[in-house]
């Protein structure tokens, strides 16, 4: 082979470094803006609790009290404490991180170059699959965005693992294994995936002591063993994830369709996962960051990717059952094709659904298996047909030719795909051409120009405030260069405008039930002056993300006398500080606070309130409400009991009853929701609130019965019928 000369392991490790070397130049990007750049947690390696023993994703915004408990629940402390590591030596410019992500991308193919050699010990098939693994553009996503290090250093730690259960010549023993222990948990706490490690491991020792007879009770050992790293893993988790070991409320749709999907799609949906990783890992030309509904829609039902998720299946399921077969090539990709499906199955949305449909990063350890049998097939070939006797030696040459070229088309684009990942901006625009329809992304570059636009308001008032100096000390031709100047900068932000409104019409158009977007679309209003629409927007939004502050608040400043609403919160804190024991004035001064945006504060003086007057309904139901704007929903639940004990009657506690309980007791939901419509029946929360509560029940037919009388008595420009049309059509399709 080609490569031989130099070293294979000195072929890869060179690769690895260079295909990702421009990613170094890179800024921060998407998630590694809140994980890294802006995270309070990294900036001390002394803080015990902050890094290990708190979620992933745990950083507070300034506007929001407390994280979203919607949020994915993951633990990743080790991964943090790197990133604390970087921060330590060069604080928050970023490229320390990327150079640490691909130094250690480097090591994982030294790594990988290592596992395959001791696993086949057959150097051609090591050296061809390392080389493979540093050049593949499926890896831009864990290389190039800084928070892709968990994947890295999960790998990273299971081939070590791996590396440690093979010794040379003989049987792990005792020792071997339990020195596995600490790798493996090392994996579990830079990233979760890693769970599938004593799968995966089980696998490999039964390949490499697949001649030997051993004894049941040597693998049960081996077994317990290597399982023993989570009776330490789960109570951490646990307890960082407050008392939880997944997240407990359904997350944005946008990105999991799966979630809200019917039977049919369920079944289908998985195979067609499939075969998008398939198509990534064989033909990488169409990457993104988002694998969301533009990428994976089940509700389209089966399309081609689905018959490639077949296919797929298909051929792990013959290379399975090829163990049978005395052929090596045929048990080595048995065997490759169980590791593979050990590692996947965590990830496939199968039996678990997860916080992604697909994302690229995700393959970053079983492309391992994979690649492993890319290698396995193309030795094979090349020994096969390629040797002196072969029917293809005149043309090895060629073939080699072939081979060089391809590991070069794969380096060139993993090094273009790294150059997409230098900022959101450059990231986002190039995935919209890739995928034009992708909701959250249009809405996400709508962002960063809806915040250049804002930039620009500024100056155009700094020369305007130039002109009328110039014009006050006569200078007339100053006057008239500046008014043509601020008149330019007029011009680019109406450009800039127009771009992100035409922008969060598309996403709209994808997904009209996207906050995101339309508080996006709120705020290009309102720098056009349009206040009535931007209040508009706004409205639709909360009507969605009810639990959003910052949108109360410039929807309060829209509705107007928020200034005289600030003077009478301030009247209220001097008389409830002369005052601290009047339950009234608490009470009156939290629910100004809730009206005002201000949830930490309101919580403060609604709870003060409902302490000293424990047998007040409106007490305890304005305390109840800053709870749930605190996202502390458990209490805020058992408050609005209390709050039904006291006044049964209240439809508004009913209603906010309907949207705790959704998750947790679709039933009980029902049953609120039916309440709040009988006691408000004219009221469109109540309307649209039991239509959900039947559809969360499974009563279809009832919930498109209500929603189309809906959307029959709504006039055409009402601004909520689009959301109940495009919910009647959700609806629609799910239905067998």
């Amino acid at each position: 082979m080609t490569f031989r000369r130099l070293g294979w392991p000195a072929v890869a490790l060179l690769l690895g470094l260079l295909c990702f070397a421009n990613s170094v130049r890179n800024e921060f990007t998407y998630d590694d803006n809140s994980i890294v750049r802006a995270n309070p947690r990294i900036r001390s390696l002394t803080d015990f609790r902050e890094i290990w023993l708190t979620d992933w994703w745990r950083e507070r915004a300034e506007d929001e009290p407390l994280a979203d408990p919607a949020r994915d629940r993951l633990y990743r402390p080790l991964t943090l404490f790197s990133f604390a590591l970087n921060y330590a030596l060069h604080e928050a410019r970023p490229l320390g991180y990327h150079v640490a992500n691909v130094l250690l991308h480097a090591a994982v193919c030294l790594l990988v170059w290592s596992f395959t050699r001791r696993l086949f010990e057959d150097e051609a098939i090591a050296g061809v699959a390392a080389v493979l693994f540093a050049v593949h553009p499926v890896h831009s996503e864990a290389v190039a965005g800084i928070v892709g290090r968990g994947e890295i250093l999960a790998a990273g730690f299971m081939l070590l693992g791996l590396l440690t259960l093979l010794p040379r010549g003989r049987p792990a023993g005792v020792k071997r294994t339990l020195l596995a222990g600490p790798l493996f948990f090392a994996a579990l706490l830079s990233k979760e995936t890693a769970v599938c490690f004593p799968a995966v491991a089980l696998v490999v020792l039964y390949w490499v002591n697949r001649e030997r007879r051993l004894p049941l009770r040597w693998w049960l050992a081996r077994a317990a063993l290597l399982l023993a790293p989570l009776v330490a893993y789960l109570p951490l988790r646990y307890v960082a994830l407050e008392e939880r070991f997944i997240r407990d409320k359904l997350i944005s749709l946008l990105f999991v369709p799966l979630h809200d999907a019917g039977l049919a799609a369920r079944l289908h949906g998985p195979v067609t996962i499939l075969g998008h990783y398939a198509r990534i890992l064989l033909l990488p030309s169409r990457l993104s960051c988002d694998y969301g509904v533009a990428v994976f829609d089940p509700r389209r039902g089966p399309e081609l990717l689905t018959l490639v998720g077949v296919l797929t299946s298909a051929g792990l399921l013959a290379a399975l059952i090829g163990y049978g077969r005395r052929s090596a090539t045929w048990r080595r990709l048995a065997m490759l094709a169980a590791m593979f499906l050990a590692s996947y199955a965590l990830i496939s949305n199968t039996l678990l659904l997860i916080g992604v449909s697909l994302a690229e990063r995700l393959m970053y350890w079983p492309s391992v298996p994979a690649l492993l049998a890319v290698a396995v097939a193309v030795v094979w070939f090349w020994q096969r047909y390629c040797r002196p006797d072969g029917a293809l030696h005149q043309r090895a040459n060629l073939l080699r030719l072939f081979g060089v070229l391809l590991v070069v088309a794969l380096g060139l684009r993993t090094v273009v795909r790294n150059s997409d990942w230098k900022n959101n901006e450059t990231l986002f625009r190039a995935d919209l051409k890739t995928y034009p329809t992708n909701a959250h992304l249009n809405s996400a570059l709508a962002g960063i120009i809806v915040r250049y636009a804002q930039q620009v308001t500024p100056v155009i008032d700094t020369t305007l405030a130039a002109a009328n100096q110039a014009a006050q000390a006569g200078d007339t031709n100053a006057h008239d260069s500046l008014l043509r100047r601020a008149e330019q900068f007029r011009q680019q932000q109406r450009q800039m405008l127009a771009r992100a409104e035409s922008l969060l019409n598309q996403a709209l158009a994808v997904e009209s039930r996207f906050p995101d977007a339309l508080r996006q679309l709120g705020t290009v209003c309102l720098l056009r002056g349009d206040e009535e629409r931007a209040l508009q927007s706004f409205e639709d939004a909360l009507l969605l993300d009810p639990l959003d502050t910052a949108t109360q608040r410039r929807a309060a400043r829209l509705r107007g006398d928020m200034q005289g609403r600030e003077a009478r919160a301030a009247k209220l804190r001097t008389q409830v500080e002369q005052q601290p024991d009047d339950p009234s004035l608490r009470l009156a001064l939290g629910r100004l606070l809730i009206e005002l945006g201000h949830p930490d504060e309101a919580l403060r003086h609604c709870e003060q309130a409902a302490q000293l007057a424990p047998n007040s309904a409106a007490a305890l139901k304005a305390y109840a409400e800053a709870l749930l704007l605190n996202r502390r929903e458990q209490p805020a639940l058992e408050v609005y009991q209390r709050v039904l004990i006291l006044d049964p009657g209240d439809w508004q506690v009913h209603t906010n009853m309907v949207r705790l309980l959704s998750d947790r007791d679709p039933a009980a939901a029902l049953h609120h929701a039916q309440r709040a419509f009988d006691l408000r029946p004219n009221d469109l929360r109540t309307q649209i609130n039991l239509a959900e509560a039947y559809a969360l029940n499974g009563r279809t037919t009832e919930a498109l019965r209500r929603l189309r009388t809906i959307a029959r008595n709504l006039p055409a420009d009402h601004p909520q019928r689009r959301l109940v049309t495009d919910r009647i059509g959700e609806l629609e399709r799910k239905r067998p």
